[in-house]
């Protein structure tokens, strides 16, 4: 069976207790079983990391980030290529800032739209602080903060291909 979309899953930090549960959650929002290869994460005490490319639709992406977000021990991406015509996305989720999506076009920009835009520009104001702050949030910085030290540990790290199950 072939996919129309295809993405990736960095889980960047998870503690180990729940490694089997991420493996099953991610198999059953894909509906085929997945095999997941964890390694030691540096970055983070008592903690492993994973990447998964991923096939699906193009709701998977946000089933894949809706069903692991909300977990206090987790730290991931999910990455969805352009199809169609249409953006690719990447959400970003952090126990402490929660989730991000951020669509971004074929060359890695974001892409943030006019309403996004004005909304920012309506909140801040005349206050350039603030306008610096909310430009900051639109472009998910505060999410690339926390992620990068984290990122920067798996640098070396190989993708693991996805196996579907027979």
């Amino acid at each position: 069976m072939s996919y129309p979309v295809q993405g990736l899953i960095l889980v960047h930090a998870a503690n180990p207790a729940i490694f089997r549960q991420i493996g099953w959650t991610i198999s059953r929002v894909l509906g085929y079983e997945v095999l997941l290869d964890w390694t030691a994460q540096p970055a983070k005490a008592n903690s492993g990391r994973t990447e998964l490319i991923w096939s699906g639709s193009q709701h998977h992406g946000a089933h894949l980030t809706s069903a692991l977000a909300g977990w206090t021990d987790i730290v991931f991406e999910v990455t969805q290529d352009a199809f169609e015509g249409q953006t690719g996305s990447r959400w970003m989720y952090t126990p402490e800032l929660g989730i991000r999506h951020r669509s971004i076009d074929e060359l890695g920009n974001v892409v943030i739209g006019e309403v996004e835009m004005r909304s920012a520009l309506e909140r801040a104001g005349s206050n350039a602080l603030e306008l610096h702050r909310e430009m900051q949030n639109l472009l998910a910085t505060p999410w690339d903060s926390e992620l990068e030290p984290l990122r920067a540990a798996g640098a070396d790290a190989r993708i693991v291909w996805l196996y579907r199950a027979s």
